[in-house]
């Protein structure tokens, strides 16, 4: 690996959980979440975990900073279905200079105590993000933003 793709290290408190309610425009005909719905669930949990470290994404994009996809992978292992209460799990898993990758858990919540949450695992994702100026030409990641992803949730007041 080169020194420019050199990734930063994540701390394990990089983590953020959104409960979100599958709706029904979100189905497919048989009533179960139909497979592009998920991208839209992974994207709420991005803007949330962001939200959560005082980096609202509408600030970055006031400042001149876009963070497209430029890739994604997702394995699907159940279905949810219409109405399921779902558990998107959001992490950090790496930062470069350029990039931001964000892993996904989907769930349904446990509803026994010591469940095991692999038995609920509905999907494992991952998308990277680049980021670029207003003109699409990469640019290196805010410091201030950096600081932000890999900072700990803040308390729930401040997440508004």
């Amino acid at each position: 690996m080169s020194q420019r793709a050199a990734h930063t290290a994540v701390p394990e408190h990089c983590a953020s959980e959104l409960l979100q309610r599958v709706g029904v425009a979100e189905t497919d005909m048989m009533g179960v979440v139909h497979h592009g719905s998920y991208i839209a669930y992974f994207e709420r949990g991005r803007l949330e975990y962001m939200r959560r470290r005082a980096l609202p994404y509408k600030a970055l994009v006031e400042r001149g900073f876009h963070l497209p996809v430029v890739e994604l992978n997702v394995r699907y292992k159940k279905p949810a279905c219409f109405d399921d209460l779902l558990c998107v799990e959001t992490r950090v898993a790496a930062l470069t200079r350029v990039t931001v990758r964000f892993d996904y858990r989907v769930r349904r919540p446990r509803t026994e105590p010591g469940a095991e949450p692999a038995q609920d695992l509905l999907l494992e994702a991952h998308v990277v993000l680049a980021c670029i100026d207003a003109r699409g030409k990469p640019r290196p990641l805010p410091a201030d933003a950096v600081r932000a992803l890999l900072s700990p949730e803040g308390p729930p007041e401040a997440h508004s």
